[in-house]
């Protein structure tokens, strides 16, 4: 929600008709401030509000009047310590030094001139008097200040709920913190200032948050990089096995076949030595030719590196 403030011209605008309440002798009989303040919030309102919305975008209660006029006089009061040069003298004329519009503020919360004074010692201390009461006048104010604070205080408890309670009464706070400090400067340098840290921590934050995106990009290029070598690794050792095991297999079959080459030779030789001329056995396979005899001393009947052919033992069989 944005914060209210007051234009220059809306606080022209209370200041007068607050002085002219104030000169007719209106305003202090009047009891509540309600009553006090609700005529001027409706005048300003009147005048910049209703007219004009857009420029004038707030509506003025009562409350937002009163808490206007005492920081405004409270606002003089700093001013006026600030030049003062004597318990009871002040230098007038270094006021708008201080704030421009410090004049104007004096016609209606300063002291009463007293509009010629006599000279002598009656003058002295009519003036010595009369410092004394702008003294106390000055410790009636802000007490009256608190008072009405107070009773504002109450009103508001017994008119809202708990929660906008609470938000008026911190509200009250800040503003009664503001009228101690006499200016509102620090509270917007410590806005700014507030807000440029919290640039800042939002980009140390978001670089901060880029170089990690960043370097999770790189780990999983990395880690794909990884994965896919592993990969072609695990294929070249899959495939090196499996010609490892076809090697395997071929050395395996061409050993059987030599074997039974050799047991086909072998029973063919025990039947022509051991088998008679009149048995079937004998009979039928006639007499061993010198190329089987040739295979018996080699029995592989085979150069190295070189597979079995047409010619081999095995036609024996």
């Amino acid at each position: 929600m944005k914060r209210k403030k007051w234009s220059e011209l809306e606080e022209q605008t209370l200041l007068s008709k607050y002085s002219d309440l104030l000169n007719s002798g209106t305003l202090p009989k009047l009891k509540t401030r309600e009553k006090k303040f609700r005529p001027i919030a409706d005048h300003v309102n009147s005048l910049h509000h209703l007219q004009d919305p857009i420029t004038f975008p707030f509506k003025w209660s009562w409350r937002d009047v009163s808490i206007k006029v005492q920081n405004m006089r409270h606002q003089y009061l700093g001013v006026k310590q600030k030049i003062r040069i004597s318990n009871n003298e002040f230098n007038w004329g270094d006021g708008e030094i201080h704030w421009e519009n410090f004049l104007k503020y004096k016609e209606v919360f300063g002291d009463i001139e007293a509009k010629k004074l006599k000279k002598g010692f009656k003058g002295k201390k009519f003036r010595m008097v009369g410092a004394k009461v702008l003294e106390l006048r000055d410790v009636i104010m802000r007490r009256e200040e608190k008072r009405r604070e107070r009773e504002w205080s109450k009103e508001l408890g017994s008119m809202e709920n708990e929660t906008e309670r609470t938000e008026r009464e911190m509200q009250i706070m800040k503003e009664i913190e503001k009228r101690e400090e006499g200016f509102y400067g620090k509270e917007m340098e410590f806005e700014e200032m507030k807000m440029a840290s919290e640039k800042r921590e939002f980009e140390k934050r978001m670089r901060l948050e880029r170089e990690l995106d960043r370097e999770r990009r790189q780990r999983m290029k990395l880690q794909e990089r990884l994965e896919e070598e592993e990969m072609e690794w695990r294929e070249r050792i899959v495939e090196m096995q499996i010609q490892h095991e076809k090697q395997m297999m071929q050395m395996h079959a061409d050993s059987c076949q030599n074997q039974l080459q050799i047991l086909g030779v072998v029973a063919r030789l025990v039947c022509q030595l051991f088998g008679s001329a009149n048995d079937g056995l004998g009979g039928g396979m006639g007499t061993l030719p010198p190329q089987g005899l040739q295979n018996l001393q080699h029995p592989g009947g085979l150069g190295d590196g070189e597979k079995p052919h047409a010619t081999s033992p095995s036609e024996f069989l």
